[in-house]
């Protein structure tokens, strides 16, 4: 009988917490709503350096119903894409307990007219610590931050591209 109540009590607890996170307005991020005019894009990137943010963001898009580099439509320019690390903070021999690291990219978003529509400079930024003693250890911690960064600033770009409001003909 104890055993019947607690199972009881568990789901009653259950469908309380449900019940509160849907009236919270709480819901788990999925595919962004894409107006139709901005389903196709021509993606551009900086001709002069192999973008690393561009088979994420391209990635991303196409995963979100966005047919890139179909022709018409709206042209995202990928104008700089800047990576850099420095020492955070120093230990007390100097040596170096932790980098920072940062990715900054600037872009634009034009209409099939080609007017700017859209221009912004997006920076993410990931501090981790750094022992030398584990060289390879924090290389591929470096190196995995940088991926995040890369999937933070393809998502801010997504949802400000969502956002735009198409000029209706």
């Amino acid at each position: 009988m104890k055993r019947c109540r607690n199972r009881f009590s568990a789901v009653i607890l259950l469908t309380a917490c449900c019940l509160l996170l849907s009236a919270c307005g709480f819901h788990l991020r999925g595919s962004a709503d894409i107006a139709e005019p901005l389903r196709q894009l021509t993606l551009i990137t900086p001709e002069r350096s192999r973008s690393q943010l561009e088979p994420v963001l391209r990635r991303l898009l196409e995963a979100n119903g966005i047919a890139v580099n179909a022709g018409a439509g709206y042209l995202l320019q990928i104008i700089s894409e800047k990576r850099s690390r420095r020492e955070a903070t120093l230990g007390a021999n100097a040596d170096i307990d932790e980098y920072e690291l940062s990715t900054k990219v600037n872009f634009i978003v034009k209409d099939p007219q080609g007017n700017p529509v859209l221009q912004r400079t997006l920076l993410a930024e990931r501090t981790y610590d750094y022992d030398s003693d584990k060289e390879t250890a924090s290389s591929a911690q470096e190196a995995q931050l940088y991926i995040e960064m890369d999937q933070q600033l393809a998502n801010q770009i997504l949802r400000l591209y969502a956002n735009l409001k198409p000029a209706t003909p």
